[in-house]
């Protein structure tokens, strides 16, 4: 026995409603100033697309499956790629005052260099007379003290001088809209993709099996009615045809299942339908007082 089963080829994707939801989104993201906001705005996403596909998926599997590859995608967010333009800023300005001098500086200087000047004045004695002897060792004394002087006048003439301003930086790395939202749709596209895979096996499962309608086995009862329609179209014989109709009614009586015809009281079981002579053209199935499918009747034009 086979059996062929069709499917609704319109299958709701997560990609089609993030493509529908595309300008809102990158508006969203370009508005984020920082990686933390833009992530934010992802995850309001992510719920929101799983709050529309739930709507149109009729799978508990599909639906679990769904909730829980968003939440991966939500925990690895963090790690997205959306590093855009770098900027540097710089707050602080040059001190132009400035310093006053140390009078210390000056007394400094000036001893350094009287000292020094008073150790050369033997070096121009020797110079006249070249037999005159020099005290090598206080002249020595004289120059070190004042170029100790004039060292000490350089140290303080430093610390009194202007101090150079403080500077700061301040690193911003812009959020790039554009790559957050690409690196963002791969990962929907994974997801439709591992939902394709488990739809697909959700049919294989579901598929009729020789020997079944609709996932349950044909009972003999069953069988005996289909093969005796069968006998009765072969037989070309109408009084033969309808004994076995009759027979389909007894077994859906014994169903609990009422063959119902056309009448004033039972209208609300019909679709009606035009047609030359007023009647039932199909009987309504009725158990229990709940209409299983519905009858065709016309009123007639004679």
């Amino acid at each position: 026995m086979s059996a062929i089963i069709l499917y609704n080829n319109s299958v709701m994707k997560f990609i089609d409603l993030l493509e529908k939801d595309k300008e809102n989104l990158l508006t969203e993201l370009a508005a984020s100033k920082s990686a933390d906001k833009a992530i934010r705005a992802l995850e309001n996403e992510l719920d929101k697309l799983l709050l529309q596909y739930n709507e149109h998926c009729s799978s508990e599997r599909e639906r679990d499956a769904a909730a829980y590859m968003t939440q991966s995608i939500r925990l690895s967010l963090p790690l997205i790629d959306s590093a855009g333009e770098t900027k540097v800023w710089e707050t602080g300005t040059a001190n132009k005052s400035k310093g006053r001098l140390n009078p210390l500086v000056l007394i400094l200087l000036a001893a350094g260099i009287v000292l020094c000047g008073i150790g050369l004045l033997p070096l121009l004695d020797l110079a006249t007379d070249a037999g005159k002897e020099v005290d090598w060792l206080k002249l020595a004394g004289f120059e070190l003290g004042g170029l100790a002087a004039g060292f000490v006048a350089g140290l303080l003439s430093r610390r009194s001088g202007p101090k150079p301003a403080k500077r700061t930086q301040r690193v911003e790395t812009q959020v790039d809209a554009g790559k957050i939202y690409r690196n963002f749709r791969n990962a929907i596209l994974a997801v439709d993709q591992n939902l394709d895979e488990i739809r697909s096996m959700e049919r294989w499962n579901e598929r009729d099996t020789a020997g079944q309608i609709d996932g349950h086995t044909v009972s003999s009862s069953e069988l005996d009615i289909f093969s005796d329609l069968l006998a009765a179209s072969y037989s070309r014989d109408p009084d033969y045809a309808l004994e076995k109709i009759e027979e389909i009614k007894y077994y859906l009586h014994k169903q609990q299942i009422e063959v119902v015809d056309y009448s004033d009281e039972t209208a609300a079981f019909f679709d009606m339908m035009p047609g030359q002579f007023a009647g039932t053209i199909r009987p309504a199935l009725v158990a229990d007082g709940t209409l299983m499918r519905k009858g065709i009747a016309s009123k007639g034009t004679k």
